[in-house]
């Protein structure tokens, strides 16, 4: 008996020394719970992450976003895809975004060794470029934006100017499907899309053939698989000291697009106030894709007065008859190697005649690095220019030969 009452009283100890233990953990837990709900009250005090308003992710990538180009990029202003990195707000994780910024920015060096009738000598030339893309989806369609800042310099004609310049800047609003408004300081809408100085040129060299300028204008553009079309009002006076027109430019294009050709035609109207007649241009060219990975394009403008083509030579007087025309060959040796070669002749009535021819071979082994190497001849044939009012001949043919590196920041 006395045996089973010292039982009894030893479970007894062990319970009350059990429940005494669980006593202690409740209250172990109570002060951890109390440390974890004012964590939780500071945590909510501090200031949230600053979004847009209605916007719940921000995200950054590498690359461009996709930016829909009504026209072909010029060879030379083409951002590689992979290129730079692009900052996009997205209303879930799970949609497209509704707004995409895209940054790059591209160090173009070379060595250019240039001989002219009257000298020669090598030199460094170098420009920087930063380029700024962005777009929205809003209720009433696509809305974006393009600026580049530039500055550049060195070689034979000047020293690198420190100073970056709005090189372009121009918006645009897709306001119906396949429908765009473009405005601002763009390509003007009267270039050669498939000209040598536009579609192939990459070199730091003279160009030669149709050129074309940047142009403040407003323009409407309609754009399918196949076809498209434009018209556009421009800065007359892009040429002029002196304001020649009293009213814009009009320009118009349209292209035709299919596997493997593609054509262009495009004219130009100009009031001119300084001589007898208006200024005009019509012009066309196109792409053939010969082969995989090869193209012959050709392009050519017959027009008076305008030097919206001007490359080596301009018109002289007002009413000035000319003609321009080129054409190149691109091909890919390899995967990551390229070849540009082209010729390209200029003919005007007063300021005489230019021939001139190049090429160019690159090699692009990542999408943040090109190494290129060519040379470009420009023979004048009875060629004159004007300065101060006065006609002087030129006699300065000129061989440039170049080796560069084109530097992209990812």
């Amino acid at each position: 008996m006395r045996s089973m009452t010292s039982i009894l009283l030893a479970g007894s100890a062990v319970a009350l020394n059990a429940t005494v233990a669980k006593a202690d953990d409740l209250s172990a837990l109570k002060v951890e719970l109390e440390a974890l709900q004012n964590r939780v009250s500071q945590l909510e005090a501090q200031p949230k992450a600053a979004l847009p308003s209605g916007y719940s992710l921000l995200t950054i990538r590498d690359g461009q976003a996709d930016f829909r180009y009504f026209t072909p990029q010029s060879r030379d202003d083409t951002v590689p895809e992979d290129s730079g990195f692009t900052i996009s707000v997205l209303p879930t994780a799970d949609v497209a975004p509704v707004a995409e910024v895209s940054i790059s920015g591209e160090i173009r060096t070379a060595v250019m060794y240039t001989d002219f009738d009257s000298g020669a000598n090598a030199d460094v030339i170098n420009r920087g470029r930063l380029v700024i893309m962005g777009k929205a989806q809003t209720a009433v369609g696509e809305v974006g934006g393009y600026v580049r800042l530039q500055a550049n310099g060195g070689g034979d004609f000047s020293d690198y100017s420190e100073d970056a310049h709005m090189n372009k800047a121009y918006g645009w609003w897709d306001f119906a499907p396949n429908w765009r408004l473009l405005a601002g300081f763009e390509d003007t809408t009267a270039t050669l899309l498939y000209s040598w100085d536009y579609y192939a040129a990459t070199a730091p060299t003279r160009t030669f053939g149709p050129s074309y300028i940047y142009n403040e204008q407003m323009r409407v553009t309609y754009s399918d698989e196949t076809f498209s079309f434009a018209v556009a009002l421009e800065d007359p006076d892009f040429d002029q000291v002196d304001e020649r027109s009293d009213v814009p430019s009009v320009i118009a294009y349209a292209t035709y697009t299919s596997d493997p050709f593609t054509g262009q035609i495009v004219g130009l109207w100009q009031q001119d106030t300084v001589g007898d007649e208006d200024d005009w241009s019509i012009g066309g060219g196109f792409k053939l894709g010969i082969a995989k990975n090869f193209d012959l394009i050709a392009a050519a403008v017959i027009g008076e007065g305008t030097s919206i083509y001007s490359a080596n030579l301009s018109p002289i007087t007002p009413d000035e008859d000319f003609w321009d025309g080129s054409i190149g060959i691109l091909a890919n040796l390899t995967e990551h190697t390229r070849i540009e070669l082209g010729v390209g002749y200029e003919d005007y009535d007063v300021a005489g005649k230019a021939l001139g021819y190049g090429g160019g071979v690159y090699w692009d082994p990542v999408s943040q690095l090109t190494v290129g190497a060519g040379a470009t001849y420009i023979d004048f044939n009875d060629a004159f220019t004007e300065d101060d009012d006065t006609v002087t001949p030129i006699e300065d043919n000129s061989l440039e030969i170049f080796l560069g590196t084109w530097l992209r920041f990812k």
